[in-house]
């Protein structure tokens, strides 16, 4: 009678790396990368980049070989990344003395906006960067992650990854559409476990559960249709997303607005929306916005930021015929 089957490495004992447990199983890393998404993976070289500095001068990812590496995706107008940035700042604090620098990598952002968030939110133990064209984070979108996105560098937005003082990806999170923790629970314990440091690990908690993520242009449903007196443009926003309403609480957060021309259009009343200990004012469902002229030509401009209730898409501007 044979003793051992294909597959097994000796009589009775599977390989090592069956038995353990996959990272997207683990706590916290429900986001994690996976083979079938393609590279970048873990295991993997991190693509090499030299990108400005926010605070001046230039930093390039293989100069901080020797070191281990936190580097997040980020984007004021998110307000989930908003709420994550300051324990990205305690990250940086808790873990330098075991040899951890962090990377925020801003994307697509506009220089000024940023470098006022920068100064207001980040802590001086972040290194800030800005990927202005999204070169960088094309690098980091693995082929088969969220191939709806047509904008392909969207899908590195609000990822995080740990690279080894190899230069080596240990761990690649993209956002969980399922799960909701801004002090990166996760990622402190697997740096707990790779760096041998000491500290407590927080769990990350559950938040509802999101519709799968979509997108920008097929979260939001728009029509607009011509009266004597206005135009009325109806914005049918997914389920399990939200927009931000015209006159969002948050400075950073984009504003939802529609127009014709030069005339813009009137809103109801946004909707109460807590991200950690803020309250958003947002649209979701179904709303019109009216435009009060009868007299416009030419197609409609709607602009709008989609989240879901763990992510935020990048703003999108679109043009709507009249109908």
């Amino acid at each position: 009678m044979l003793c051992c089957m294909a597959g097994l490495t000796a009589c009775g004992a599977a390989p090592r790396a069956a038995l353990e447990t996959p990272t997207w199983e683990r706590p916290g890393l429900g986001g994690a990368v996976r083979p079938e998404m393609g590279s970048p993976q873990p295991n993997e070289v991190a693509p090499d980049f030299t990108l400005p500095k926010t605070a001046g001068g230039e930093l390039r990812l293989s100069s901080l070989r020797g070191s281990w590496v936190v580097m997040h995706f980020t984007a004021t107008w998110c307000p989930y990344c908003d709420a994550e940035i300051a324990h990205l700042g305690e990250i940086a604090n808790d873990y330098a003395p075991h040899g951890v620098k962090v990377v925020v990598i801003a994307l697509q952002e506009d220089h000024d906006r940023w470098v006022s968030y920068s100064k207001e939110r980040l802590l001086p133990s972040v290194t800030a960067v800005e990927d202005k064209t999204g070169a960088v984070a094309l690098t980091y979108a693995p082929p088969h992650a969220q191939p709806s996105f047509k904008d392909r560098s969207q899908v590195a937005f609000d990822t995080t990854l740990i690279v080894d003082p190899h230069g080596v990806i240990r761990l690649f999170l993209l956002p969980d559409t399922a799960h909701f923790d801004p002090k990166f629970g996760g990622v402190r314990g697997e740096l707990d476990r790779l760096v041998g440091a000491s500290r407590s690990r927080a769990g990350a908690k559950d938040a509802p559960v999101a519709a799968d993520v979509l997108d920008p242009e097929d979260v939001v449903r728009v029509d607009a249709h011509r009266s004597l007196s206005a135009i009325d443009v109806r914005l049918e926003i997914a389920p399990g997303y939200h927009i931000m309403s015209d006159h969002p609480t948050d400075p950073y957060a984009i504003a939802t607005v529609v127009r014709a021309g030069s005339v813009s259009a009137r809103f109801p009343s946004g909707q109460d929306y807590r991200v950690g200990d803020k309250i958003l004012s947002t649209f979701s469902g179904s709303i019109i916005a009216s435009i009060p002229s009868s007299d416009l030509v030419g197609p409609v401009t709607v602009r709008y930021q989609a989240c879901t209730a763990s992510r935020c898409l990048a703003p999108i501007t679109r043009e709507v015929p009249t109908n």
